[in-house]
């Protein structure tokens, strides 16, 4: 019996660990040359939401070497929770708030306009670059409008903007609070639907392609992002039911959902303890990002050792 449970285990672990190698190597003997890439994405229309997150500036840097066109909104209602957080845990004042405030505004918009000036100078011909308050998605379509407006059309949606609020659900009442349950929702998930529905009759007259980003904590859980887990369950539940509906009625239109893993350097490496020997690099996934829509993949796992070794010890 002892030797029928370790012989099952053994084929579950190759099972398992056999898909992220092979998809590592397909990562790099798989990936279109220069010229591919260019005859791709060279005046090619692109929305891309969110470059704060993992490998989002790194992707628009990647798109712009290739001369495409892109429009990007960051995440600009970070600013006033970020406000908030200090006020409270140094007890300032509102005149000091006030004071804070605009360098914060300034500091932002700052980096936004280095950007916008790298990716030109990459050999992106036009790159547009403006702050959202993704957290309010009545007003979400005005992201594809401003796109479509300053582009003529769209090519290609990149959906990639996030919040990760973190704790333990059942110690912290700011997380119970429904009122920050749906800003998060909002942000990490409403958002891309709404932008997602506004974009689609552009890319049915191009035969465009999207890509959304999810994340290994929307297919396993981990305790103390309970929050950014469940909107990224969502998200990848939506987006493969998308998948199916367009096949159904034969659109042109491609759709990737992305699984992406802890990378080096980011935010979620000191919520997680991952081994450094299984988090990606930024600007390989970036590259693999981009490959995936040019490919029309219907999916994509970055790291992937990673991501299938979480699935793994999950199972177990």
């Amino acid at each position: 019996m002892k030797r029928v449970f370790l012989s099952s285990l053994l084929l579950l672990l190759l099972l398992l660990l056999a898909p992220p190698l092979f998809h590592h190597l397909a990562l790099h003997l798989n990936t279109p040359s220069s010229t591919d890439y260019k005859a791709s994405l060279a005046g090619k229309r692109v929305l891309l939401c969110g470059i704060g997150y993992e490998v989002g500036e790194q992707l628009a840097y990647q798109l712009a070497s290739h001369g495409a066109k892109l429009v990007i909104f960051y995440r600009a209602d970070g600013r006033q929770k970020t406000l908030l957080n200090l006020q409270k845990t140094f007890e300032l004042t509102d005149d000091v708030i006030q004071i804070i405030q605009p360098l914060m505004v300034a500091r932002t918009d700052t980096k936004a306009m280095e950007i916008k000036e790298t990716a030109m100078k990459l050999g992106s011909p036009q790159t547009e670059i403006f702050p959202f308050n993704f957290g309010n998605t009545s007003s979400a379509h005005l992201v594809v409008d401003t796109a479509v407006s300053l582009l003529g059309g769209l090519d290609y949606v990149i959906l990639n903007q996030a919040d990760v609020p973190r704790g333990f659900f059942l110690h912290s009442l700011k997380l119970q609070n429904q009122d920050f349950l749906h800003r998060t929702f909002s942000v990490n998930l409403y958002s891309y639907i709404e932008i997602a529905l506004r974009a689609l009759p552009h890319l049915e007259k191009t035969s465009g392609h999207m890509f959304v980003s999810s994340s290994v904590l929307g297919e396993v859980p981990e305790q103390g992002l309970s929050v950014f887990s469940s909107t990224k369950h969502a998200l990848r539940g939506f987006f493969t039911s998308l998948q199916l509906e367009l096949e159904e009625r034969k659109s042109g239109v491609g759709l990737t959902v992305g699984t992406l893993g802890v990378m080096k350097s980011t935010e979620l490496r000191a919520l997680l303890d991952v081994p450094e020997y299984l988090m990606g690099d930024i600007s390989e996934g970036a590259v693999g990002v981009m490959n995936s829509i040019v490919k029309r993949q219907k999916s994509f796992v970055y790291p992937a050792v990673h991501t299938y070794f979480a699935k793994l010890l999950w199972a177990i």
